[in-house]
């Protein structure tokens, strides 16, 4: 009989114990069977480490389970965008890497004199790469593929920056020196398809290091810079490179995102290396596909140990309504003869039909961003630009020229990425240089997809 139950209570625990819902009903089943007699004490005992044992299995199924159902399904560590270039960036934001960059594709017409011929160009071809590591390290390497720039092909920025202090960046490596609103400003968003006559006095880039900071009403940057990637110690490999120091200070005592009040004072300082060297300034017709240069001290600035550069500039943001000028003086020190003094300046305003503001930051001006893109039910932003600019190289025995011109400019942004421009150019007076009493106008067309 005793054999019987305990058969009976075997079975109906075997029937519940694969059953990972049953444990509280066998329990008490068995509790049941224990206070009827069916089962002993022993038999008990048995039965209630078994069914414990078998819940501790269940439950470490379940959680491990569970561990791998969370493993499958939880966010990656790794986000991609792809709008406005490739970004691949960590979601703790220690290490991101963006690939971008941009292609500006000429076209353009040439009228009076001297003759020029007409042509087209890939202005600029760049890549880049840049991003962020170990949250306070930064860099950008980019590369121009175009023969066209300041450098030719080649190397346009390669730096490594640190962020890790409040409010500043200190950067080493090749990149721009802090000189000029103009300069500053991303050929991807200036006005117009070339930079203004005082282009001629740019700074450009060199090897060195800086120290800035920018904060939302005024910015401050400063360095010390070697040459830039083409220089040479001369032919016999025996002379000093050159060597500068710049800084930019911009104050925008009214910074908001449709309305901005900005000055800025830019100095700029060269040595040549040596007390042999010479320096030339030169400067297109705000074209670049033509080759000619309307002014041009050439080579005939000898013997210079040095020269610096003073610009100031200003700058208001009114809604669609823009303008902005800068003022540039260069004084050029010869260890023979006397000192020189050459300059110039530009005034332009910008006006968007469709509502559009300049974007304003950090002392220079950003991207457009239309407010109905095309292929999204919108017609892009619509822009048009006027300029004047002048430029003296006219200076004691140097004889550059003296040009003046006005520019007309029409922006169409497609898209935060495209932008189509169309440039008429006239050159309204020469005076002394190569080219004096010549005066050309142009008409030119730009294709940008900037990403």
């Amino acid at each position: 009989m005793m054999l019987k139950k305990t058969l009976i209570a075997g079975a109906i625990f075997s029937s519940f114990i694969g059953s990972a819902y049953a444990g509280s009903e066998i329990e008490t089943l068995i509790t049941m069977l224990h206070e009827n007699g069916m089962v002993n004490d022993a038999q008990f005992g048995r039965l209630q480490a078994e069914l414990k044992q078998n819940q501790a299995n269940t439950n470490q199924e379940k959680q491990q389970v569970q561990k791998q159902l969370a493993e499958a399904t939880k966010p990656s560590d790794v986000e991609v965008q792809v709008k406005g270039g490739v970004t691949v960036k960590t979601r703790d934001g220690k290490f991101s890497t963006k690939i971008g960059g941009r292609v500006q594709a000429d076209a353009a017409t040439y009228s009076g004199d001297p003759t020029i011929g007409d042509g087209t160009e890939i202005r600029r071809a760049r890549m880049y790469l840049n991003g962020v590591m170990y949250t306070d390290w930064a860099y950008k390497l980019e590369y121009d593929f175009a023969s066209t720039g300041a450098n030719g092909k080649g190397i346009a920025d390669a730096f490594l920056a640190y962020n890790g202090f409040d409010d500043l960046e200190i950067k080493v490596g090749h990149f721009k020196d802090p000189f000029s609103l103009e300069q500053q400003t991303s050929s991807n968003n200036v006005s117009f398809m070339e930079r203004s006559l005082t282009s001629a006095f740019a700074a450009g880039r060199h090897i060195g290091a800086m120290v800035s900071t920018k904060q939302q009403h005024w910015s401050l940057a400063g360095g010390v810079f070697g040459d830039s990637l083409t220089a040479t110690n001369g032919a016999s490999h025996d002379q000093d490179e050159g060597w500068g120091l710049g800084a930019r200070a911009t104050f925008a005592p009214i910074n908001e995102k449709t309305k901005v009040v900005h000055f800025g004072l830019g100095l700029n300082y060269r040595d040549t290396g040596g007390e042999g060297n010479k320096t030339s300034f030169k400067q297109q017709p705000e074209t670049h596909i033509g080759g000619i240069n309307i002014a041009d001290t050439k080579d005939t600035i000898l013997n210079v140990t040095d020269f610096y550069k003073v610009g100031a500039e200003v700058a208001t943001v009114m809604g669609p309504f823009s303008a902005q000028a800068e003022y540039i003086i260069t004084s050029v020190s010869r260890n023979t003869a006397t000192d020189l003094d050459f300059d110039g300046w530009y005034a332009q305003a910008g006006y968007f039909f469709t509502g559009e503001s300049r974007n304003y930051k950090n002392g220079s001006f950003g991207s457009i961003t239309p407010k109905a893109s095309v292929g999204e039910g919108g017609i892009g932003a619509w822009e048009l630009a006027l300029r004047y600019s002048t430029l003296d190289l006219i200076d004691k025995d140097i004889d550059g020229g003296d040009v003046d011109s006005y520019t007309v400019g029409v922006n169409w942004f497609a898209t935060p990425s495209l932008r189509f421009s169309a440039n008429y150019v006239d050159v309204l007076n020469v005076k002394g240089g190569t080219y004096d009493n010549q005066e050309p106008s142009l008409f030119q067309v730009r294709s940008q997809w900037a990403f």
